[in-house]
Formats: structure tokens, C-alpha cells, sequence
């Protein structure tokens, strides 16, 4: 299964980075759903405030009654658009794609980042950051953004005390000054059987600004 997981800066064309069976998107535009609704693939969104929020696109499998929402326990209520609010789940019967018998659920999130004009501090980042985390067993793989690298995540957060494990190890953020940093993850538990594979970092395109974030690829198989 090839999946595609992007925090984006704003509407872009969903095939432009190639061919995937799954694709996540946080801090999507909410005006994506109609240019992507011509190519008839199945879609899954949740406002986060205003005109962005979460968005799973799946070329084949049905989402409708396979997604969960919910609100992190802790978000500011007058947050900008960009911040975190709701995390997303989509829950994958693996017999549909030939991997095997073990259901497994991946979730989609972008937890806060502290920034004074939307309400949202380190208090709000740390504890939605540890409430994913939590919910990370042997079935699950996490995607998103944690503004963050791992070794300078807090000690609640570090990921080798929770038994987790990130595979991305290129940088998948870069700032105006041209400095890059691995901030985007894609997290497993240590023990599960769910194998992460082929993680590459799209660098290769064209874009209108320098800093932001790049999308990123992998396959995942049972």
C-alpha cells in the first residue's frame, strides 16, 4: 500500500506526487474537496476551525464507515485555522488489500503549535502531542507534524521511553534562511508487525515559497 502524508501550505494537485493508494493531508484547505471530486476518489474531512482542517483521500477504499473523529482534550476554542483541534482515525480492514487478517488504524493530526495571536501555547502542543502518542498500539501507525525533531521532543514526549519508533530520518521541513529540520513523523510501536518501508521525501517540485513542509511517501505491508 502506497500512502502520501503532507502538511500543506494550500491547495495543490493531488496527483502531482505520484502514484498512492492512500493520502493524508493536515491543514487542508477545505475548497480541495471540490477539485478533487473529478477524479472520483473517496474523501474524508474535518474542519479544524475556519477553512482548513484534516482530509484522507483513498483511490479505492471506502471511507464513509471506516473514519473516526474526535477533539484533542485540550485546544484553544479561538484558535487560527492552522491549528490542531480534531484528530482522525481511519480504520483499515487489511483483507481489502490482499496484506492479511490484522485490522490495523491509522491516524491523521497536527497538534497545535504555540503561536500568540491564535491562543495556542506549549501547554496545548504537548499535551495533544502526548494524547497521540497515547493512543498508539502494535495496529496503529501515526502521521503529522510535531514541529518538532525527536531528539528535541520533551521527556514526555521521547519516543524511545514509549516504545515508539519514527521513520522518517531525512529532513521534511525547511525554513527561509535554506536550515532544514525533520519535523513531520511517521510512528509505530517497536513491536508491531505492521512494516514501514521506502520513506522518501519529496523535495523535487516547485513551490511558490522556501519554508514549509514536503510531502512525504512510503508503503506500508502487513
Amino acid at each position: 500500500m502506497r500512502i502520501i502524508t503532507f502538511n500543506c501550505p494550500g491547495n495543490f494537485d493531488i496527483n502531482m506526487f505520484g502514484e498512492f493508494d492512500l493520502f493524508f493531508i493536515q491543514r487542508m484547505p477545505r475548497n480541495m474537496l471540490w477539485e478533487i471530486a473529478p477524479y472520483e476518489y473517496h474523501t474524508s474531512y474535518i474542519n479544524n476551525y475556519e477553512s482548513r482542517g484534516l482530509g484522507i483521500v483513498s483511490k479505492n477504499l471506502l471511507l464513509e464507515n471506516n473514519i473516526k473523529f474526535s477533539k484533542f482534550s485540550v485546544y484553544a476554542e479561538n484558535a487560527l485555522e492552522c491549528q490542531g483541534k480534531y484528530w482522525q482515525i481511519l480504520n483499515i480492514d487489511t483483507r481489502f488489500y490482499g496484506l492479511g487478517t490484522m485490522p490495523i488504524k491509522i491516524i491523521n493530526a497536527l497538534p497545535s503549535f504555540p503561536e500568540e495571536e491564535s491562543g495556542t501555547t506549549d501547554v496545548h502542543r504537548i499535551a495533544q502531542t502526548a494524547e497521540l502518542l497515547d493512543m498508539i498500539d502494535d495496529n496503529t501507525v501515526l502521521v503529522g507534524d510535531f514541529h518538532s525533531t525527536d531528539e528535541n521532543l520533551e521527556l514526555e514526549l521521547k519516543l524511545e521511553s514509549r516504545n515508539l519508533i519514527n521513520y522518517i530520518k531525512d529532513y521534511t521541513f525547511t525554513c527561509e534562511d535554506g536550515t532544514t529540520g525533520s519535523l513531520d513523523k511517521i510512528i509505530t510501536t517497536n513491536t508491531s508487525s505492521i512494516r514501514i518501508s521506502n520513506v522518501s521525501v519529496i523535495t523535487n517540485y516547485l513551490r511558490d515559497h522556501i519554508q514549509g513542509h514536503w510531502p512525504i511517501a512510503f508503503d506500508l505491508e502487513i
